[in-house]
């Protein structure tokens, strides 16, 4: 498991890094109301991404190890990608009469129409994902990843510089590099067309769609609850509050969902294969491992994270943006916490027992809550009183949906290995709270090293994950096999 988590690092590392320099170079290019107009059309390009076109690529990872047991994966591709191109026709006919209907602004108006292709481009790159990774197609999964957060960021500032500072220009860019990355799997946006893959299985593609409808209901609401804060702080605080907002929960959400991401690419595919392979007593235990996998990298991130707040915004983001991103930091880290949890360990037992839909009871109630705390927080506390409104929300989602999971799936964690992540983080605390560095980039540099090497001598030291115990028997192993050698 943790060779497969280490395989995927560079999908992670490449894309945070980029998010960063994409903070420092934005930051500086664009004022904090032209950073809020930015981020209205992307975070509704995100908010029908994440919606819509969750759902396939989920589908796929979950039915892939039994469709290759089976050796039906031409069709299992068939079907998939036959599912994608009817959704994205919807959205195309429904997404063109909305705009012809309703009167966008001019400062929108030319970055909603590019929005489109976009948002359809990046889901084609997020299902040949997903097919790469359950292939274990490693190699192939980092390089796509990694070229596609750089050539979006490129070719964005290429256009901020070449076509003026609006956000049709970064969208333009973005668009751009999702649509070379989904040409790079040009062969598998053909699965429909394959005539070897053999005619269509209609009873598959209703089990593909009754798995599928249920996530699109699931992720609509949650993503609805992940982002109406931007958008009712948008409304109720202005561009410029939002834009100091976003600026925040960019530094925070992209470094800690990758790192989220990247622990879930390895590890739900690998509870698929041993539920399929050993059954459902070897998959809660190995759900259980999972999850400590998790919590032993997402908590020293935020920790991380929030101790950090003030050199990171001292050397990443432009000077408006600084007191106010310091600020969010910290609140926001234990947000993304609480929703790397949710999202990326407690949500599996939803789909290990083929029910997705009852997350509804999780994320509905979240959502209301969500949207009435923020109207009554927003006009009082500003883009604070939204932050800690999402760590409300989060907090809930966890604790209900943990609750309705168990019913379902055993959604178990080790408690002896959850006190000791816990554990593993007071010294790397302690350490950057009582030995302080310049509020520049050496500072922060130092910070992240110092924090990183205190924390990974602590989780060695108190056996998080059993990384003591693997370590050991991979170098009795490797001792066994050279006495072996020695003595043939």
């Amino acid at each position: 498991m943790y060779r497969q988590i280490f395989g995927y690092i560079p999908s992670v590392i490449i894309p945070a890094l980029i998010s960063m320099v994409m903070i420092y170079a934005y930051t500086r290019l664009l004022s904090p109301a032209a950073f809020g107009s930015y981020t209205y059309v992307f975070s509704a390009v995100l908010v029908l991404e994440s919606s819509l076109f969750y759902a396939v690529p989920t589908a796929v990872l979950r039915f892939y190890p039994r469709a290759a047991i089976n050796r039906r994966r031409a069709g299992l591709l068939k079907e998939a990608y036959g599912l994608f191109y009817a959704l994205s026709a919807g959205v195309i006919v429904i997404s063109v009469c909305a705009g012809l209907l309703v009167e966008l602004p001019a400062e929108y108006r030319l970055a909603a129409w590019l929005a489109l292709p976009m948002l359809l481009l990046r889901a084609a790159v997020q299902l040949n994902q997903s097919v790469n990774r359950a292939a274990n197609r490693m190699q192939r999964y980092n390089i796509i990843n990694s070229v596609h957060a750089v050539l979006g960021f490129g070719l964005g500032l290429a256009g901020l510089y070449l076509l003026g500072r609006g956000p049709e220009s970064i969208i333009l860019g973005l668009l751009l590099a999702a649509l070379i990355c989904a040409c790079v799997d040009l062969p598998l946006l053909a699965s429909p067309f394959r005539p070897a893959a053999g005619a269509l299985d209609r009873r598959e593609l209703v089990k593909l769609v009754d798995y599928a409808w249920p996530l699109v209901a699931a992720a609509a609401t949650e993503v609805i609850m992940q982002n109406s804060d931007r958008f009712l702080l948008g409304s109720l605080g202005g561009a410029e509050m939002l834009g100091i907002f976003a600026v925040a929960y960019s530094l925070v959400e992209r470094p800690t969902s990758l790192i989220c991401l990247s622990i879930t690419t390895a590890t739900f595919s690998l509870v698929l294969q041993v539920m399929e392979q050993r059954g459902r007593e070897a998959a809660r235990i190995q759900f259980g491992r999972n999850g400590i996998a998790l919590l032993a990298m997402a908590l020293p991130a935020c920790a991380g994270l929030a101790l950090t707040a003030d050199y990171v915004s001292a050397s990443l983001v432009g000077p408006a943006f600084r007191q106010g991103v310091a600020a969010l930091i910290p609140i926001m880290s234990l947000a993304a916490l609480l929703r790397g949890v949710r999202a990326h360990f407690v949500d599996h037992a939803f789909h290990l027992s083929n029910r997705p839909l009852t997350m509804l009871w999780s994320y509905g109630p979240a959502t209301v809550l969500n949207i009435a705390l923020n109207l009554w927080a927003i006009p009082k506390y500003g883009m604070y009183g939204a932050a800690w409104t999402a760590v409300v929300s989060q907090l809930a989602t966890v604790i209900i949906g943990w609750i309705l999971g168990s019913y379902q799936f055993p959604v178990w964690l080790p408690a002896g290995q959850v006190i000791r992540c816990v554990l593993a983080i007071v010294p790397m605390a302690a350490a950057l709270t009582l030995i302080r560095f310049p509020l520049d980039w050496f500072g922060l540099l130092a910070a992240v090293a110092m924090g990183a090497a205190v924390y990974i001598v602590s989780a060695i030291a108190l056996d998080v994950g059993e990384i003591q115990s693997l370590g050991y028997e991979q170098v009795c192993k490797r001792l066994r096999g050279r006495a072996s050698v020695l003595a043939g």
